[in-house]
Formats: structure tokens, sequence, C-alpha cells
């Protein structure tokens, strides 16, 4: 993979704390993966997406229950990801992509399905199998209306995998503000969240969750959790030939600049979006309960583990798709971090984009 950019430092001033066990959550969730019948290539590149560090990164107050349920999670998520959405069959054709993803995440709404509905697909039973008992072990762990939130914000994640499929079938490009909205619905950002309530034991009222506050917070978070990786996983998806959902792509087209402006661009947009999510996060954890202040904690620790993860991330680094000598490609570990974190912000802040202007209102 040969097309590089250089990613200059990125601001991020919250805390990293991450649960012990990395290596032992991540040899589980592999396990797991077996158990549910996942193929070869899916299993290699499950061993490239350190889903234990993001686990304990995102949920270091889960008990080892439900930090392992997130494991199983994010990994099977990420490896549907890179199956069907990325590089597969069916990522440039919306028509059977969609009818495929609608039926996955029904195993989300009725895990029966998953145990009992097999199509003869082995990689979508497979893959509808593990989703089943994911679900099935939501509703054992966590408060009933939020295993029901979990299920539904399945059919969010969709509905962006959807728009980065008919994207890539019409050969479109979105625009900035467009991408601000469609790409954290595609990196589940919803769902993310509610994981790490599950993981942690804990679930944000229902009348806490609703207020404009709180759902700026978390729109931030989301934002914060996935534009990001469009950095990291930029030469990735270069070699994929699947940039249209990708922000330097995004704004190096609008701006008609080169990769280093969209670069530049690009990181004075995350930080205009964190400078944001850093005041908003005080002002709850002021005036908020206790589990506002605790929803507004895993919102951080949600956006500082996503970035210490990417930085060393093999699925970033290594062309799994592409055969060395007739055999799969081995995981490379990326050699140094594919960029720096720091404490002091050092880009100019962009002007707010429509799709999140309002946001400051509640400032």
């Amino acid at each position: 993979m040969s097309v590089t950019i250089d990613i200059p430092p990125l601001w991020c001033p919250l805390e990293l704390r991450v649960r012990d066990g990395v290596e032992e959550f991540d040899a589980r969730s592999h396990a797991w993966l077996e158990r549910h019948g996942l193929d070869e290539r899916s299993l290699l590149r499950a061993t490239a997406t350190d889903t234990g560090f993001l686990a304990c990164s995102w949920a270091p107050d889960g008990t080892r229950e439900g930090v392992q349920l997130l494991s199983d999670w994010l990994v099977w998520a990420l490896l549907f990801d890179d199956y069907y959405c990325d590089a597969g069959e069916l990522s440039d054709q919306p028509g059977p992509f969609n009818t495929l993803i609608a039926e996955m995440m029904a195993r989300a709404m009725y895990p029966e399905l998953g145990r009992t509905g097999r199509t003869g697909d082995t990689a979508f039973d497979a893959f509808a199998s593990s989703l089943a008992d994911i679900v099935t072990r939501i509703h054992t762990l966590a408060d009933p209306q939020l295993a029901h939130l979990c299920s539904l914000a399945h059919y969010r994640w969709a509905v962006g995998a959807m728009c980065g499929v008919s994207d890539r079938a019409a050969g479109t490009l979105r625009t900035a503000s467009q991408h601000l909205l469609v790409r954290a619905a595609d990196g589940a950002d919803c769902l993310s969240a509610h994981m790490i309530e599950v993981a942690e034991g804990t679930a944000l009222p229902a009348s806490e969750r609703i207020t404009p506050e709180v759902r700026a917070l978390s729109q931030a978070a989301g934002i914060l959790l996935t534009v990001p990786t469009d950095l990291a996983s930029y030469t990735r998806e270069s070699h994929q030939e699947c940039l249209e959902s990708n922000v330097v792509q995004i704004l190096g087209v609008e701006y008609a600049c080169s990769s280093e402006e969209a670069v530049s661009r690009s990181c004075s947009l995350l930080e205009s979006v964190m400078e944001f999510f850093v005041a908003m996060r005080s002002k709850l954890q002021h005036s908020g309960s206790t589990e506002l202040h605790r929803y507004a904690d895993q919102m951080a620790n949600l956006v500082r583990g996503t970035y210490e993860w990417q930085r060393f991330l093999p699925r970033y680094t290594t062309a799994l798709d592409v055969p060395v000598a007739g055999r799969p490609a081995a995981v490379v570990k990326p050699a140094r971090a594919l960029h720096e974190i720091t404490d002091t912000p050092n880009q100019k802040r962009a002007e707010k984009d429509p799709a999140i202007a309002w946001w400051w209102e509640l400032l």
C-alpha cells in the first residue's frame, strides 16, 4: 500500500484509561469467532483489529463479562464491514446489499432468527449466529430499555453503510456537511455508545438522553469516533479504491486542494469538534446528575480510546486482501505510530459546519 499521507499530531486532551487483560479479551474474541464458524479470511483479519485494547479503553470500568461482550461485538462489526461493505462482492451493488444488511440487522431485533433461520449461505449464517449470540448476551446484562436501544441502533448503522455502498455504485462524493452526518452512522456511533453502557452496567435515563445538550455531546463523540479514522485508514482505503467516504478525499475535492491541505483542513475540523466536546462535557459534569457525569466520561473514553487504538492498528497497514505467493498476507504491525497525540491544539479553527452549527448555541 504505497499511497500515504502525513498525519500531524492530533489534539485530544482526554485521559487514556485502559483496563487490564487486553490480550486475554482478544484471545477469547478470536475463539468465539471460531466457534461461530467465521471463514478463514475473516479470522485472519480479526488478528489485525486489536479489539481487546479498544474494549478495555472504551470501558475501563466494565465487568469482565461486559468488556468481553464489547470486544466480541467490536470484532464482529469490523469483520462484517470488511466482508460486505468495503471490498466485498456487494460493496458497489446497493440493491442486493441493502436487502442483505436489512436481513442481518433483523437478527438484532429477533435473535431467534440467527439461531433457527438458516439461509444456506455459510458466511451469512456465521455472522447471523454470532450476532444473535451478542444480542442475547446484551439482554442478559443490560437494562431492558438499553438493550432495546442497542437492537434499534443497528438500523442506524445499516443506513450509514447503505450510503457508502450507494456512493461507490454511483461514483458520487458527499459534501463535508453530509459526511459529518453519514460517517458517524456508518461507524455505528450510537451503538458504540450504548455498548459501553452495557459493558459498564449503566444506563442514562431517557429524560437526560434526549436533551439537546446530551444529543450534541453524543453527536460530537460520534464524529470524533469515526472521522479521525479516515486519516488513519486513508492508505488502506486508497488501496481498496473506496475513498468516496473518506474526509481527506471529500475535502480535497470540495476545496480543490492537495491531499496535504485536505489533511490540514480535516485536522482543523476535528479540533473544532473536540473543542466543543470538551466544553460541553465540562458543562454537563458541572451541573448534571451522577448518571450524566458517568455518561460524559464514557463518551470521553470512547473518543480517547479510539484515537489511541488507531495509532498502531495492523488493520490500517496490512493489505489482507492481496495474497503473497498464493498465501494470505501476514498481519503487519506499524513500525511506528501512524500519528502522535498532543494536549495542545495546533490547527486554525475551521468554520462551524452547517451540520453541527447548532451545537454552539447550547454553550
